[in-house]
C-alpha cells in the first residue's frame, strides 16, 4: 500500500488538517535559519495531535552557524519527541553543501532533536556534483526525493505510481519518501504532496529508528584494507537468498562498518531486503529497485545497522535477471 501526506508552511495559512482527504501524515515547516519561525506551525502541530496524524516538522537550512540553527529549531519545535526533516535546497545566493548539511544534522542530534529525514531534490544533488550521500545515511537520515511528472487534482489521482522515477536511488540512498507534486488540490488549498510506500505504522517505525543504529565509521591508522565478498542473488519468483555478513561494529572479530549493495544486468530487478539484528528484529526494505543502467544499489543507504547478522533477499518483479550482492567491511 501507499500513503500520502502534504508539505505545508504559512503559504497555506488557514488550512484545516481535518479537511484533508488524502493526508495520512503531515510535514510542516517550523523554522528557517536562525531568523524565521513559521507562524502557523504550532496550530498544525496541535491539530495533527488531536487527529492522531503522524506529524513531521522540518527546518529549512541556511548558511548560518549550525548550532545556532539547531537551537532555534529546539526553541520552536514544541515537542522534542516529534520526528523532523532537514530541507536542503538552494535559496537566493545560498546553496547548501554536504558538509553544511551534516553539520546541522550533528548539531540537531546533539541538541536532542529527532531528525530523521533529509529533503534533497535529485536535480540539486546533480547540481552539487552528484556526491555520495553516505555521510547523511550514516547519521541515521532517510532520503526524501522530489520529481513532478505533471498533472493536477487530488493527490491519489495524480500520483505517478510506485514504479515512478522519483523512487530511484541516488547518491547511494534510496528514497523513503517521494514528493511527487506541487499541484495537489486538497482541503481548499494547492499543496505539495508526498508518498510513502507502506502503511502509516511502517512510516512511524521508520521515523522512530535511532540514528545511533547507523554509526559513523571512524577509520584509524590501524584499520586493515577493506575486505569484500560477492555472490549471486538466486533467480526465480519469490526465491530467497540468505547472506551472512560480518556483524557491523560488533563481535569478537573486530569488524567496523559493513556495507551491503546489489547490482543487476539485462533488466531492472526488484527485491525485498531484510536485515536481522539480534534484540531488535528485522529491518525491512520493501520494493528495492536495482536498475541495470545504474551503479550498485545500497538498500540501507549507508553502513548496515550495528549488529546485523543475516540478510534475506527475496526476488519480486523481473525475478530472472542476473543480480549479485557485494559485502564490504573494514577490519579494526
Amino acid at each position: 500500500m501507499t500513503v500520502f501526506g502534504p508539505d505545508i508552511s504559512s503559504y497555506q495559512a488557514g488550512l484545516d488538517i481535518s479537511r484533508l482527504s488524502d493526508a495520512s501524515f503531515v510535514l510542516a515547516k517550523t523554522t528557517e535559519g536562525t531568523y524565521y519561525t513559521d507562524a502557523d506551525y504550532q496550530g498544525w502541530r496541535r491539530q495533527a495531535a488531536s487527529l492522531g496524524r503522524t506529524f513531521v516538522w522540518y527546518h529549512f537550512l541556511s548558511g548560518e552557524d549550525p548550532k545556532a540553527q539547531a537551537q532555534h529549531t529546539v526553541a520552536n519545535v514544541g515537542d522534542l519527541s516529534l520526528p523532523g526533516m532537514l530541507d536542503a535546497e538552494p535559496a537566493g545566493s545560498f546553496s547548501p553543501t554536504l558538509s553544511q548539511m551534516t553539520a546541522y544534522v550533528d548539531a540537531a542530534h546533539a541538541a536532542g532533536l529527532k531528525l530523521r529525514l533529509v529533503y534533497l531534490p535529485h536535480w540539486y544533488w546533480q547540481q552539487m556534483g552528484s556526491p555520495n550521500l553516505s555521510p547523511l545515511a550514516a547519521r541515521g537520515l532517510s532520503l526524501v526525493s522530489s520529481s513532478y511528472p505533471g498533472g493536477s487534482g487530488g493527490a491519489r489521482s495524480i500520483y505517478p505510481g510506485d514504479e515512478s522515477a522519483g523512487w530511484q536511488p541516488y547518491g547511494g540512498m534510496s528514497p523513503l519518501v517521494y514528493q511527487f507534486t506541487n499541484q495537489a488540490s486538497d482541503g481548499g488549498h494547492l499543496l505539495d504532496y508526498n508518498a510513502y510506500r507502506g502503511s502509516v505504522a511502517d512510516l512511524d517505525s521508520a521515523l522512530s529508528t535511532s540514528p545511533t543504529q547507523s554509526p559513523i565509521p571512524t577509520p584509524t591508522e590501524d584499520d586493515d584494507m577493506p575486505a569484500f565478498a560477492t555472490g549471486e542473488i538466486k533467480p526465480g519468483a519469490d526465491i530467497t537468498t540468505m547472506v551472512c555478513p560480518p556483524p557491523s561494529n560488533s563481535g569478537a572479530a573486530g569488524w567496523g562498518a559493513v556495507w551491503f549493495s546489489l547490482g543487476c544486468d539485462f533488466g531492472d530487478g526488484v527485491v525485498r531486503c531484510a536485515a536481522y539484528i539480534p534484540g531488535s528484529g528485522w529491518d525491512v526494505k520493501d520494493n528495492v529497485r536495482v536498475p541495470k543502467d545504474s551503479p550498485r544499489v545500497n538498500p540501507w543507504g549507508g553502513p548496515l545497522p550495528t549488529g546485523v547478522q543475516k540478510i534475506s533477499v527475496v526476488r519480486l518483479d523481473n525475478p530472472s535477471v542476473p543480480m549479485s550482492y557485494l559485502i564490504e567491511a573494514a577490519h579494526r
